[in-house]
């Protein structure tokens, strides 16, 4: 038996030993231990070989450096959350390494540290002197091992600065003592390292990358450049650089005694007259944002005056109290493209879904909650209601409350908690369509005729976006499920169709299960939407796929004359959006929430039940989410085309690292992306009337930035489309106009599949210039299918089965059937059920009965059970 210490085997521990040696000893490294006990070292050892760097910060005698201010705040930072990722600053000039360590012994020797490192003492190991007195590698290894020993024993007050021990390389007893010290939590240590040597002696080796965490240095030749270019005007910035209430605070405190927190951006952040001018008004620097110019700086009012007139700031302004601004239109970049440009001969405008209906086919809409009225008080948004089932006469409530919750994600207006609950495009046209009953029940038929007024009434209400938030079982193939056949209609007329994917991926045992798309979320023409959780959190770093998103390929068939079964296997989701444990708005007295009272949201002071809000988890609540952005991408451009909507959302969308394409298709929503690339593309044209090969853009076009930034992190778009069983990459794909994204087309039709290949070239569908690639990758959140190979298409293709019953395909994970067999029943999962019986996640299956499958019943009602929109 191997005996496990913080997750490592001792064999693992071992080799990790040999291998951070061997970084150790030929870098720099910083050693420390943040506790509250003081004990003073004094050996022989420490004092002769030693220099107490906070000592002589003390008296004066070190250089405070503003070059390397950011990194020094990283490392000051670092040290003080006594973590287990002890920092590397990274750069190949030592003398750098060893300046931004001074810098931190300068401020612990000022105080101006957090609490956790008060009156800690900073040692630099003078590794010259050492080398020139031993006689022996042997002796210098005893003297290190002494000196290391008493930093524990001083339980955290010593930090030691070991510079460099490359003539230690070997010395077993200093790399097990090293180490030991690190994995009990005894020492913390922050090497130095060049670039090179990092990656390949820490990043590479997963058994102790785990233990570091690098600050790199930033390079200052081309920012010092830069930097000369502008000094001299202020760029972009206009008028008075303070700001109006800056302005107002400085009018109410003649004095300028009063302290604020403010925002500083510099023509160059360190510049030496900026600094004397901010030190002589008593000017406290608390942060530099990144590497930029920009500084948060606390200082009295009456310095303000000075900077503005120095000529070395380009604005200053009020470090403000942040208001929430709700969590969907974080996320998703909604909030950060509200306010649209000039171009292309159109006038700047907002960017809310005005003029663009989007139909909401549930259980109805209440009618009166605010968040369905211009901007959240004036007239109602809701310009249609209509009525298809037969169990609830009434087409103006929602008595089972999905509907109207789905309603709030797409396009609500609410103005209550600061914003914090508007949908995506808020102000757009709603359309009630109701085809669930008081309980979420339906059938085939109510949904038909739903899509069919749909389809007669799209041009009376501006109709440009559905949303299908429930489903059925998807048994028949696209090709002949009369569902997707009239969604199929909906799109050649122009018309977006966003359908949950289901929520049926998690297997009776907690695994993943796979093959579980409902219809219509099955076709081809529909924009079938898979559920992130995005942990409450803006920032999309952190999202995943849920447990419950139901997951490719697509397992709808046909049978062949002779009894065989031929899968569509098509790859599904085309998206992923948030749907995890969403806030949106709550109908009065529905049924969910009377049986499942933990759904509410308290009320606040005022709020009446107009203004009610609930949770709800499922793709239910992720494709309204997409169906906004697409109402937003059709406000930019009236002009696209729903397979072009869908390239766009594709392209642009956030591969998630970890998810294979089975389980988010090209990968998040980037509604920041997605819009400066519609809006970047020809206004002058209707797109399906062009031919293959007409430029999709205005001359002199050039590709936006294929990165996006939302909530503080960046990552590279996917960059790809994916097709029926492969995905396309290539810049033609924005540029150039492809048959494909005809109304009557699909991306899947554009590829043909002949000796044992995949081509783009054989439907005539395809410009050149583009790439097909036939394999599912699990992503390493990269752009274009990188990442690691999950499953190959192609070698199973002849007769079009693609993945065989009950098929293994990865994970250990089998693929399930959804067959009908015999009277209407349903095997999967292990469930058997008759005509329409509600089981596991809330689905109704059986006989064409239709589902509002975005909600988790029973001891899935909130969806994974983790952080969340608040």
């Amino acid at each position: 038996m191997k005996i496990s210490i913080f997750g490592f085997t001792a064999t693992r521990k071992l080799a990790a030993i040999a291998i951070l040696a061997s970084f150790v000893f030929s870098n720099a490294l910083v050693i420390g231990q943040v506790r509250s006990e003081k004990i003073q070292i004094a050996s022989t050892a420490t004092a002769k070989y030693t220099t107490n760097l906070t000592q002589l910060g003390r008296e004066g005698r070190l250089r405070a450096n503003l070059s390397f201010e950011a990194e020094t705040m990283r490392l000051v930072k670092a040290l003080a959350e006594r973590g287990v990722r002890q920092p590397v600053i990274v750069d190949q000039d030592k003398a750098v390494q060893q300046a931004i360590v001074e810098q931190a012994a300068i401020r612990i020797a000022k105080g101006t540290v957090p609490g956790t490192l008060a009156n800690k003492t900073i040692l630099k190991l003078e590794t010259e002197t050492l080398f020139s007195n031993a006689r022996t590698p042997a002796e210098a290894a005893t003297v290190v091992n002494s000196i290391i020993n008493e930093v524990v024993a001083s339980n955290g007050q010593t930090i030691l600065f070991i510079d460099e021990m490359t003539n230690l390389i070997g010395a077993t007893s200093v790399k097990n003592n090293l180490f030991n010290a690190v994995t009990e939590g005894k020492i913390v240590m922050i090497g130095g390292s060049s670039a090179a040597d990092y990656d390949e002696r820490i990043n590479s080796d997963a058994s102790i990358a785990g233990f570091f965490a690098g600050i790199l240095v930033h390079d200052r030749n081309s920012a010092t450049a830069s930097n000369t270019e502008e000094t001299a005007s202020r760029g972009g910035y206009q008028g008075d650089n303070v700001s109006p209430d800056l302005r107002e605070m400085m009018k109410q405190d003649p004095t300028g005694k009063k302290r604020v927190d403010v925002i500083i951006q510099a023509k160059d952040a360190d510049n030496a007259g900026l600094r004397q001018l901010m030190a002589s008004g008593q000017a406290r620097v608390s942060d530099r944002i990144g590497n930029s110019e920009t500084l948060v700086v606390n200082l009295p009012l009456s310095a303000l005056e000075a900077l503005s007139t120095s000529g070395l700031i380009n604005y200053i302004s009020p470090d403000r109290e942040l208001r929430v601004t709700g969590h969907i239109e974080e996320t998703t970049g909604a909030i950060a493209m509200r306010s649209q440009p000039s171009m292309n001969g159109r006038p700047a405008y907002t960017l809310d879904g005005n003029g663009v209906g989007v139909a909401v086919v549930d259980s109805g809409i209440q009618k009166n909650h605010k968040g369905f009225k211009t901007n959240g008080s004036g007239s109602s948004r809701i310009v249609a209601n209509v009525n298809f089932t037969t169990s609830d006469m009434n087409a103006t409530t929602d008595n089972y409350g999905h509907g109207t919750h789905v309603a709030g994600l797409a396009a609500g207006a609410a103005s209550a908690r600061s914003n914090g609950y508007r949908g995506v495009a808020p102000n757009s046209k709603l359309i009630s369509v109701k085809v669930l009953g008081s309980n979420g029940e339906g059938n085939t038929s109510s949904l038909l005729n739903g899509l069919d007024w749909i389809l007669n009434n799209a041009g009376t209400y501006d109709i440009k976006v559905v949303n299908l938030s429930l489903g059925t079982t998807a048994i028949d193939s696209y090709m002949n499920d009369p569902i997707c056949l009239k969604v199929k209609q909906l799109v050649e007329s122009g018309i977006v169709v966003i359908a949950a994917a289901g929520n049926l991926g998690k297997s009776a045992t907690g695994g993943k299960a796979y093959g579980r798309i409902h219809s219509p979320g099955n076709s081809p023409y529909a924009i079938t939407v898979g559920a992130t959780n995005s942990y409450g959190t803006d920032s999309p770093a952190d999202d995943t796929i849920t447990s419950f998103s139901s997951r490719g390929p697509t397992r709808s068939f046909f049978t062949t004359s002779n009894g065989m079964r031929v899968y569509d296997n098509l790859i599904k989701p085309d998206i992923v959006a948030p749907g995890n444990r969403l806030v949106s708005y709550k109908a009065v007295g529905n049924t969910m929430s009377m049986n499942n009272p933990s759904l509410d949201v308290a009320p606040v002071g005022g709020e009446t039940t107009d203004d009610a809000l609930m949770y709800m988890s499922g793709t239910s609540m992720s494709a309204p989410v997409v169906a906004g952005a697409a109402a937003l991408l059709m406000q930019v451009n009236p002009n696209l085309t729903p397979g072009m909507v869908k390239m766009i959302l594709q392209y642009t969308a956030q591969p998630v690292a970890g998810a294979n394409t089975f389980e988010q298709g090209a990968g998040q929503l980037n509604l920041e992306g997605a819009v400066r690339l519609a809006r970047s593309l020809r206004t002058d044209v209707q797109f399906d009337n062009l031919n293959k090969g007409s430029s999709m853009v205005p001359s002199g076009w050039s590709m936006p930035s294929t990165t996006s930034s939302i909530g503080g992190s960046s990552f590279d778009w996917a960059q790809l489309i994916t097709g029926d069983h492969t995905f396309m990459t290539g810049q033609n794909l924005v540029s150039k106009f492809q048959n494909v994204y005809k109304t009557s087309n699909t991306f899947g039709q554009g590829v043909t599949f002949s000796s044992g290949a995949f081509n783009l070239t054989g439907a005539g569908m395809f410009t050149t210039g583009l790439t097909v690639n036939r394999t599912v990758t699990t992503s390493n959140g990269g752009s274009m299918g990188s990442g690691s190979i999950w499953l190959t298409y192609g070698v199973l293709v002849g007769d079009g089965v693609l993945v065989g019953d009950g098929v293994l395909v990865g994970d250990g994970v089998l693929v399930g059937d959804g067959v009908l067999v015999g009277d209407g029943v349903l095997v999967g999962d292990g469930v058997l059920v008759g005509d329409g019986v509600l089981v596991g996640d809330g689905v109704l299956v059986g006989d064409g009965v239709l589902v509002g499958d975005g909600v988790l019943i029973g001891d899935s009602a909130l969806g994974d059970d983790t952080p969340s929109m608040q």
